[in-house]
């Protein structure tokens, strides 16, 4: 399957027509010809099939012979992480989650936090390269740079705190999920601050443990989310 990403396509659209950057990797690159059958996705649930109608370097088409919306995954994961010092660590994680289908991803601002900018529109570009390698229909949300506290007021179902602090925790692979949807927070490389644990516990959050390994932040978030994935 040939997969393409419009945010703005719809189930209603019978003809679409593709930019100029894509029109010239369609014919410079993947080499495509009329008659070629393409999908396109809005990164919503829509599976929007096609025939490519025209194609040149400079514009191409593709007329709709069938659309339908998938349903979304029963199951949202929502990942409240603090961003890597170094950003392709954390462009790394943001595709691999992305293929195992992440509802959202967050990047926190925390007490020890080794970035404090982050490029939201890199991060998107690189979720929606991951969704078209592994044909995916749904795109995880990619939200801002949001403060630790800011965001603990805002969580409406269960969530999770992961950290490595010397106090009472459940260990991950053995937590009872009970709820389609959670959000679980990993911390910098420097762990959550003191604070941050308390404020987390006084807000309703559960701390977690991912085991008695040390790892890197981008591997605790796959980590974790993938084992949540799996109840």
């Amino acid at each position: 399957m040939l997969l393409f990403f419009d945010q703005n396509i719809t189930i209603d659209t019978e003809e679409f027509t593709f930019d100029r950057t894509e029109s010239k990797h369609l014919v410079k690159v993947l080499r495509k010809e009329k008659g070629t059958q393409i999908t396109l996705t809005n990164g919503r649930g829509l599976h929007w099939n096609g025939i490519l109608t025209e194609v040149s370097p400079n514009k191409s088409t593709a007329k709709k012979t069938k659309a339908i919306h998938h349903l979304a995954p029963k199951k949202k994961i929502h990942l409240a992480i603090a961003p890597t010092k170094r950003n392709e660590r954390m462009e790394w994680m943001i595709e691999k989650l992305t293929e195992i289908g992440i509802a959202s991803i967050t990047p926190i601002l925390c007490d020890y936090s080794e970035r404090k900018v982050v490029k939201t529109e890199r991060y998107f570009k690189i979720a929606v390269a991951a969704l078209k390698q592994s044909q995916q229909f749904f795109l995880p949300q990619i939200n801002p740079l949001t403060p630790f506290e800011a965001l603990l007021k805002t969580i409406k179902h269960p969530a999770l705190i992961a950290h490595c602090s010397e106090s009472p925790k459940c260990e991950l692979s053995k937590y009872a999920l009970n709820s389609d949807e959670i959000t679980l927070f990993v911390g910098p490389e420097g762990d959550f601050s003191s604070q941050e644990i308390k404020t987390a516990m006084t807000a309703g959050l559960e701390a977690v443990s991912l085991g008695s390994q040390r790892f890197r932040t981008e591997t605790a978030g796959l980590l974790g989310c993938h084992t949540l994935f799996l109840k």
